[in-house]
């Protein structure tokens, strides 16, 4: 069917937005460390590995150089099982390091805030950034975005020996999709994708899934519609796909023309938000106690993180992932439940939903993966009472929390613990020192400095009852 909307170019925002991207950033910062090229070294950064070459280890991989990729066939969602084992004599194998890789994060980005404001430079993950840098040409000589990336990425390489990737578009759309579908195979690692390259550029774009904004599911979706490319979303009936698909159906078929109306300067505030952690265990969990510990350790952090930002929530969710291999009695590989409860933010109160979930759906599995997460929130206001509930015990639940929450502060996460997280299975305080889901759950709990004195003093941990 033809297309009921079109666009005009002149009438859209043309600017020089560059993507960049740190090319294998985790394996790269990995590399350097230890004096390796990162695109010419075979080295992978992996959860839990083992401490013998001897031993397979298991775990993520989290991150793989150019080099690794290319010889044994992975990706960065790959597992230590997919490696050649033995392993080869020329392979790295690199425990995560969060904390040197948002050390070198912070570096790179404060090079790039001496090409532009703090107005137009938007982080879009650890190892990609937005610049844009249509004010700064006249400033640095530069006659072109595709020089000043030049100047960027030489400058990055000089101070970090990080290879940059960079897509250059007339809006972070086009800069996108120019890093993602081209930059990453230029021998300059550049790329750009001006509005008169749509037809060549974007509508040849093979995969859906290639398409920001298109994931697997999406692109299921869109093929039930019949549509099974980039050319036949932006030529599809625009009123069937705002039918279909509501706000997304419209906004995928912009992005087909390569329209996007977003500026870098703008806030977003999302219409909903969650606050959870999630953890692959460093082993096999079947014991019932154990798995019990661990639920408990994150209901806390989670909890610790919603008091600190000032909300409650009112609706909790459970998932729990199986080992591999292992599908229960109903052919599944895992469960996720969740529970309207009264809106809270208190430890003890969390982990008892948490643990109740967990108890009516657990049933001897063996299990890898526990994540919980917590929505509806609302920023903190009065409790209704509950009249099964003791006022005078939940004013001691608030102030014991209170008192926590200031001695974690203070001194650090660690520094007081339930005691089962001194018992097997416990991992709050192994993970204390890690940063992010893979790598430490107690994110946006604790200062960098307090993190770093964790790590010099871990004694005088203190129990809570």
């Amino acid at each position: 069917m033809p297309a009921t909307v079109k666009f005009d170019y002149n009438k859209e925002p043309s600017r020089d937005i560059l993507c960049i991207d740190c090319k294998s950033f985790y394996a790269s910062c990995e590399a350097v460390d230890r004096k390796l090229h990162p695109l010419k070294t075979k080295l992978v950064v992996m959860s839990y590995p083992s401490d013998s070459v001897n031993e397979r280890g298991s775990g993520l991989i989290l991150a793989s150089s150019p080099a690794a990729k290319k010889a044994y066939g992975i990706s960065n969602v790959s597992r230590a099982r997919d490696l050649p084992f033995p392993y080869p004599d020329d392979l790295v194998i690199a425990a995560p390091r969060m904390h040197m890789y948002m050390q070198m994060h912070r570096k790179i980005n404060e090079i790039f805030r001496k090409y532009v404001d703090d107005e137009n430079i938007s982080t879009y993950s650890v190892d990609e950034t937005f610049l844009d840098v249509t004010d700064s040409l006249e400033y640095f000589n530069c006659e072109s975005a595709y020089e000043i990336a030049k100047l960027i990425q030489t400058e990055v390489y000089r101070e970090t020996k990080i290879y940059t990737t960079v897509g250059i578009g007339d809006n972070p759309l086009l800069a996108k999709l120019a890093l993602d579908n081209e930059a990453k195979d230029n021998k300059d690692m550049k790329a750009e994708w001006r509005y008169e390259d749509v037809a060549s550029k974007l509508w040849k774009i093979e995969s859906m899934t290639d398409m920001w904004g298109i994931g697997h599911r999406g692109a299921i979706r869109l093929q039930k519609l019949g549509i099974f490319s980039v050319y036949d979303l932006a030529h599809a009936n625009y009123d069937m796909l705002k039918s279909k698909l509501g706000v997304l159906g419209t906004q995928l078929y912009a992005h087909a023309w390569g329209i996007d109306r977003t500026f870098l300067g703008e806030s977003y505030v999302p219409k909903s938000r969650s606050i959870g952690n999630s953890q692959v265990l460093n082993r096999d969990y079947t014991s019932r106690k154990e798995i019990e510990i661990v639920i408990r350790e994150m209901a806390d952090q989670v909890a610790t993180r919603l008091r600190k930002e000032g909300v409650k929530t009112s609706n909790v969710s459970l998932w729990v992932g199986y080992s591999l291999g292992f599908v229960d009695r109903d052919g599944k590989t895992g469960f996720n439940k969740q529970k309207n409860i009264e809106m809270t933010n208190q430890s003890h109160k969390l982990a008892e939903v948490l643990i109740d979930i967990f108890e009516q759906h657990f049933d001897h599995q063996t299990v890898r993966n526990i994540g919980i997460n917590c929505s509806k929130l609302s920023h903190d206001k009065p409790e209704q009472i509950n009249i099964f509930e003791s006022v005078v015990q939940k004013e001691k639940n608030h102030k014991f929390d209170e008192a926590v929450d200031t001695v974690r502060e203070k001194f650090g996460f660690t520094k007081m613990v339930y005691a089962s997280s001194l018992m097997e299975g416990g991992r709050a305080i192994a993970r204390s020192s890690l940063v992010g889901g893979h790598a430490g759950g107690l994110e946006g709990m604790e200062s960098e400095e307090r993190i770093r004195a964790e790590k010099k003093d871990k004694k005088g941990i203190q129990k809570l009852q």
